[in-house]
């Protein structure tokens, strides 16, 4: 018994299972996660080490090295890249998709115990993480202050907001930008020190002595014990000031030195070396971080109400504020695509009313829409799928489709219901004739998405949800027309004869239609070698547009916000760059599409540099601006040249899940044996790429240089003189870099204790005159007497790729510029610029991502045959079928050239949908057609019965998927830019092929399929229902 007629003979089974997607669905759409991106586990693994006061040269040299080369004997590693910086060195490792990332992890920390042997004893152990897509922040907040001190923000940010922030539900961490952490200062003086014969070590070491607090055992009773406490630590700022210096070196010091005596002892934070602002005032950030797997946006408004309550509890004048909400967009692209779902149902309903005049008929249809999308949401909620672009992107695009298989079932139920046949037998006639094409037409768009899940990289991870998503509603919609469609008709279709005038003439038009494609394909079907050739000579000819057409691996989104990196000489100070960036940031507030901005000198983070800067620019809602993320960029950039001394880089464009490492769209490395001849050739190509008009902010962070002073000890006067190299480093770095000496107690709060040469005092290379170091005997020498100061320069950073140097390149792009075209001019200057030995290392170039993707696309075709070939149980009928693919591939390319649209990962994933949905309307005309010839019938006879009498289902299927499409294809709202290049080469291509497939697919199986072996069907004699 087929499953139509099990449903049409127990309703209530039919109803039930419509109710249980339907309520199931939403249960299950309400407990998934809202998210930007899939959750998964990337294959990379950072390790971080920590090498205080080490240049980067000496890092590379020290630890990169020796660590790379115990790491290169591990399996699966697809490439190993390192950076060195002063006081740090991280080693990143990618490996292949498929690796364990959790055994990969195992394996490394293994490994780096063996190599910590071969590193300095003042290396820090290594911190080993794990990267993952959700490591991206979720939001943005801002404290801002006109009434607090630095340090009172400081020490409210630390004791009442962290831990509030971070312990919101669903908070993996957060991270704080522009906070610098309250020290008790103790900023020595100079001459103080030599006044009394003291140096640096000297105070560190009675600090040390003086200021202690530890376990001194127990007392023990009869009954009980008591532990013993020495508290010596001091507990109030004046007792600190008044520690006595008890000691000169390890000589005993008679005379009364105290504290305060030779330094200024206040409450106070580190140094300054990063200043924030937030709309031109003094402010601080703070980076929210989500849990794996949990839902982005009900994350977001648990910290958004915690910022309530915190406000509400905050000093007069200072208040916290979400500076950028990464999770808007995410609703904003939620909601558009709900409105898109529901435009596309109206516009799909209007369609099938046109066509079929009855409402029972429409609603008929329109009930395949829920039940197929909403019961979607139960499968991939079971696979653990969270609502993100790419599962909303599989469903947005499925409206057209789950619409088809009811289309094609209730057309033909009603079309032998306007023959005469009552509703119950009109369902068993018309369902029973219909069930293959419908099985037929779902596996064969089915087998269309099943190889993306194949895809290999990242793109495959991201993908994946995608193509099980649509593939789940495609299924069901052939479930829900297989079983409650004919129910549904059974019960509730109302067949009547038009009453209206707009109707009967819509009628009239039909039947004329329908006389005029008979005498039409009866012509065609004389001439059908011309016609067949003809097509294919159009095809052939269409192929050439495909090179002009720009490429690119994935659109640029207009998310309403702007990357500013700032970039001063080398060398500068922090008030030079403070300077330049807040000229900028004045000039930049007064666009009329800018809402607000957020800007850091010095860098984001607890690091920073004095001559680099960076910033956010967000933009006022699209509704409110007349202008797009990128010509706003444009405007900015304009700005930026105005600004002299410093050089501003504006990234209108990111890279999303499929960008680059560094976040750019246009991502490389040059690479070879010179690391300097190397930087002269960046500077030539840089020159290059941005005289060609295609590139803008053509940056690299690897050819900065950083200014330094090498104190190198004389070990000849420091015999001579006593001095030991060691008490040399100990008194310069503590000094000129400070050294948290212990910690002070305030009302239960602990504050480190820094000690350092006040700022006056260590602002020149000739301070370094200033100091003393005490030698053996005792006795003070001056530090000149025994060091040599050279100023010198060294790189910043200097990155590795793969074990060699390498030299990385960023840049932005014009507007209206693909990435594919950027690149091949990349490589154009390439070959003039750069020698032999030099070369250039993409990471992967848009063409080879998307050969990839095309490759899938064979391979889904492979499989489609195979099943349809199952399904007709012919090797012939396959290809007669797969006839109108090409064509439909020749509309959705004009479509996209005529559009301005570039050849994307999103335009490849509609040309698969394309090739799955023209498919569907060649299977209705060769399986009728087939269904006639078994009957009897001749082939020209059978051809020219079944084809008009299909016409009205081929053009009702293929308008319902053109109305569909129209919604995301007139770009509106959020992430459209995604959803448009989609939805035209559906447009483009369902268009084109319709044509093709009444006539030329005819044609053809009339040419390869002229004879049919006849099987007798049993059930060809089938009794009637009721009879």
């Amino acid at each position: 018994m087929s499953l139509s007629r099990f449903s049409i003979q127990r309703p209530v089974f039919a109803w039930t299972l419509m109710f249980g997607l339907i309520f199931f669905g939403v249960l299950s759409f309400r407990n998934m996660g809202i998210n930007d991106n899939p959750d998964i586990d990337f294959p990379v693994i950072s390790i971080n080490y920590g090498y205080e006061g080490a240049t980067p040269a000496v890092i590379e040299k020290d630890v990169v090295e020796p660590v790379e080369n115990v790491l290169v004997s591990m399996q699966g590693i697809r490439s190993m890249t390192s950076t060195s910086q002063r006081g740090s060195g991280q080693i990143s490792l990618e490996f292949e998709i498929d690796k364990d990332i959790d055994f990969a992890l195992q394996e490394v920390q293994t490994l780096l115990g063996r190599a910590q042997r071969q590193l300095p004893d003042s290396v820090e152990p290594p911190v080993v993480t794990k990267s993952n897509a959700a490591d991206e922040p979720i939001m943005y907040i801002n404290i801002r202050t006109d009434t607090l001190k630095p340090r009172e923000l400081m020490v409210l940010y630390r004791d009442q907001i962290r831990d509030r922030i971070s312990t919101v539900e669903g908070v993996a961490e957060t991270r704080a930008f522009g906070y610098h952490e309250p020290y008790l200062r103790v900023d020595l003086d100079a001459d103080k020190l030599e006044q009394y014969q003291l140096t640096a070590t000297d105070i560190i070491s009675s600090i040390s002595r003086e200021h202690k607090e530890l376990p001194a055992g127990r007392f023990e009773f009869e009954d009980n014990e008591k532990t013993i406490r020495i508290m010596g630590e001091a507990t109030q700022l004046n007792e600190f000031k008044n520690m006595v210096i008890s000691r000169r070196g390890g000589t005993p010091n008679y005379v009364p030195i105290r504290l305060k005596d030779v330094a200024n002892i206040y409450e106070g934070i580190e140094n300054l070396r990063r200043i924030s602002r937030f709309n031109g005032k003094r402010a601080m950030g703070i980076a929210v971080q989500k849990q794996r797997g949990v839902n982005a946006v009900a994350t977001a408004d648990r910290v958004k109400e915690r910022i309530e309550e915190i406000n509400k509890e905050l000093p007069e004048g200072t208040v916290m504020g979400v500076n950028f909400d990464r999770t808007q967009f995410i609703r904003e692209s939620v909601d558009e695509l709900i409105f898109t779902l529901l435009l596309s149902a109206l516009l799909t309903s209007l369609v099938c009313w046109l066509f079929l005049g009855s409402l029972s008929a429409t609603w008929n249809v329109l009930l395949a829409i829920p039940t197929a999308i909403v019961g979607t949401f139960i499968f991939i909620n079971w696979l653990g799928f969270t609502l993100n672009n790419f599962s909303l992107l599989g469903l947005a695009l499925a409206i057209g489709v789950v619409v088809d298989d009811a289309i094609i079932m209730l057309e033909n139920i009603v079309r032998y219901g306007q023959m005469g046949w009552d509703k119950v037998n009109a369902a068993f006639k018309g369902s029973r004739e219909i069930t293959f094409a419908v099985i037929a037409t779902t596996a064969a768009l089915v087998a269309i998405f099943i190889p993306i899940t194949f895809l290999d990289g990242m793109e495959g991870k991201f993908f994946f949800e995608f193509a099980v998503t649509i593939a789940i509603a495609v299924m069901l919609s052939s479930v829900e027309a297989l079983t409650l469609a004919p129910m549904r008709c059974s019960q509730f279709l109302n067949i009547e004869k038009r009453k209206t005038a707009f109707g009967r003439g819509f009628e009239s038009l039909m039947d004329r239609l329908r006389n005029f494609y008979k005498v039409t394909l009866s012509w065609c079907l004389h001439r059908r070698i011309l016609v067949v050739s003809t097509s294919i000579l159009f095809f052939a000819g269409s192929l050439s547009i495909i090179r002009w057409m720009p490429t690119e691996f994935a659109p640029s989104q207009d998310r309403g916000v702007l990357f500013i990196i700032f970039l001063g000489p080398d060398g500068t100070s922090l008030q030079y760059t403070n300077k330049k960036v807040i000229e900028f940031e004045e000039k930049a507030r007064q666009h009329p599409a800018v809402d607000r901005t957020f800007l850091a000198v010095g860098g984001f983070g607890q690091g920073g540099r004095s001559n680099r800067g960076n910033g956010v620019v967000i933009l006022k809602e699209r509704d409110k601006r007349q202008q797009s993320q990128f010509e706003v960029a444009d405007d900015l950039r304009k700005v930026a040249q105005s600004i002299e001394g410093m050089k501003i880089f504006i990234r209108d464009r990111f890279g999303g899940p499929f960008g680059g490492r560094r976040g750019s769209p246009l991502e490389f490395t040059i690479n070879g044996p010179n690391p300097e001849k190397a930087k002269e050739l960046f500077f030539t190509m840089q020159k290059k790429m941005e005289e060609s008009g295609l590139m803008v902010g053509v940056r690299s962070d690897d050819v900065l240089t950083l200014p330094e002073v090498h104190i190198t000890p004389n070990r000849d006067r420091a015999i001579a003189s006593g001095v030991e190299v060691g008490e040399i480093a100990d008194v310069v770095n503590a000094t000129f870099g400070g050294v948290v000496a212990g910690q002070y107690t305030d009302f239960s709060r602990r504050f480190d204790i820094w000690v350092q040469l006040e700022e006056q005092d260590r602002q020149r290379t000739e301070d370094i005159n200033k100091i003393y170091v005490r030698n053996n005997r005792g006795e003070l020498i001056p530090m000149k007497n025994v060091v040599d100061v050279v100023n010198i320069e060294g790189p910043q950073e200097i990155y590795r790729e793969n074990r060699m140097r390498g030299l990385r390149v960023d840049s932005n792009l014009n507007k209206g510029i693909a990435l594919g075209a950027a690149i091949d001019e990349v490589n154009k200057i390439a070959k003039v610029v750069l020698p032999e030995k030099y070369f250039l290392r993409f990471e992967e170039t848009p063409k080879e991502r998307l050969f990839d993707i095309l490759l899938i696309m064979g391979l889904g075709l492979v499989i489609a045959y195979m099943v349809l070939a199952v399904q007709f149980n012919s090797f012939i009928d396959p290809w007669i079928v797969f006839v109108a693919v090409p064509f439909g591939l020749t509309g959705s390319f004009l479509a996209l050239m005529l559009s301005g649209q570039s050849l994307n990962v999103y335009s490849f994933i509609g040309l698969l949908l394309t090739m799955g949905i023209v498919k569907k309307n060649s299977i209705l005309l060769v399986e009728f057609t087939n269904q006639l010839r078994t009957q009897g019938m001749d082939l020209k006879e059978a051809l020219l019965e079944a084809c008009p009498i299909r016409l009205r289902p081929i053009l009702m299927t293929s308008l319902a998927t053109i109305a569909a499409a129209i919604p995301p294809a007139l770009a509106l709202g959020p992430g459209s830019e995604t959803r448009v290049p989609m939805a035209i080469t559906v447009i483009g291509g369902v268009s084109l092929s319709m044509l093709f497939t009444l006539f030329v697919v005819p044609c053809v199986y009339s040419l390869i399929n002229p004879r049919m072996l006849v099987i007798p069907d049993e059930d060809d004699h089938m009794p009637e229902y009721g009879q």
